[in-house]
């Protein structure tokens, strides 16, 4: 697939994002094909909400199905993904933009953790739409 153009916008449908997150991450920490059960103990979420949700990430291509169980996709498993990320996106600059924008005297934790979580909620805000070519 040859991408021609990347679109990057707000994301307009939040519902249910913040549990399928939860199962994403917990396949992501378990690293190899899981049961809905071990997903959900890992995610500290119910079986049944793991079961409501988890075929929603096997339709968007997050997880994938291994021999009935459940498995992240290799590209969120790969370490050498993380170090693009940090080496390409977030960057310096980035974080320089975002710490400069803040307000950091209302809040009760420390400053980089305060800039952590906005630059977090910045890329869970945002998505892009790949067009191809």
């Amino acid at each position: 697939m040859v991408m021609s153009d990347i679109n990057v916008k707000l994301k307009h449908n939040l519902e249910d994002a913040n549990t399928l997150f939860k199962i994403l991450f917990a396949s992501i920490k378990i690293g190899k094909p899981a049961s809905r059960r071990k997903i959900a103990d890992a995610a500290g979420i119910s079986s049944q909400l793991v079961d409501y949700h988890i075929d929603k990430l096997v339709k968007n291509g997050q997880l994938i199905v291994v021999d009935s169980k459940y498995m992240a996709q290799r590209a969120f498993l790969d370490k050498n993904t993380y170090k693009f990320l940090k080496d390409k996106v977030i960057t310096q600059d980035l974080v320089d933009n975002i710490a400069y924008k803040l307000d950091f005297t209302q809040a009760e934790v420390q400053d980089h953790e305060v800039l952590e979580e906005s630059i977090i909620t910045l890329l869970k805000l945002f998505t892009i739409e790949l067009k191809e070519k």
